[in-house]
């Protein structure tokens, strides 16, 4: 038997957490959830193997979404890192950039659909933090 590849999913919200959770479960994935920039750099310190993808909400209590990507992939490079929000655009200029710079593999607008969050953790895991197939990875669920 192999281990699920591992998903860690940031939002200050326990409800969205949960929601990306039994999204991704089914799906045949394993996730890690944090409601904080904080304690979500603690469960990424030293983790043996790194998670596959990481789920960061743009706005945290504690820390910037983007600025935690960041931070992330400095401990993680292995990581791939899919922006969620409800405040942004994938149009962003902020986005943009994090998509151009390949901090972010993808991006998702909050209210998401769960065909499209499923379809962006497969193909972020598939191709990892420098991403893949652009059109495809970008976006999921516009508004």
């Amino acid at each position: 038997m192999h281990d699920l590849p591992t998903i860690l999913v940031v939002d200050d919200e326990p409800d969205m957490c949960w929601a990306l959770a039994s999204i991704l479960r089914p799906a045949g994935y394993a996730v890690a959830t944090a409601t904080t920039g904080s304690e979500a750099l603690t469960l990424v310190a030293g983790r043996e193997p790194p998670y596959a993808v990481a789920f960061v909400d743009a706005k945290l209590p504690d820390v910037d979404g983007l600025k935690l990507a960041a931070q992330i992939r400095q401990q993680s490079p292995q990581t791939a890192i899919v922006l969620i929000s409800g405040y942004y655009y994938q149009e962003d200029g902020a986005i943009v950039k994090g998509l151009q710079e390949h901090l972010l593999v993808g991006f998702v607008s909050k209210p998401f659909q769960l065909d499209q969050v499923r379809l962006l953790a497969r193909r972020a895991v598939e191709h990892g933090p420098e991403g893949g197939e652009a059109d495809d990875l970008h976006s999921a669920g516009r508004r």
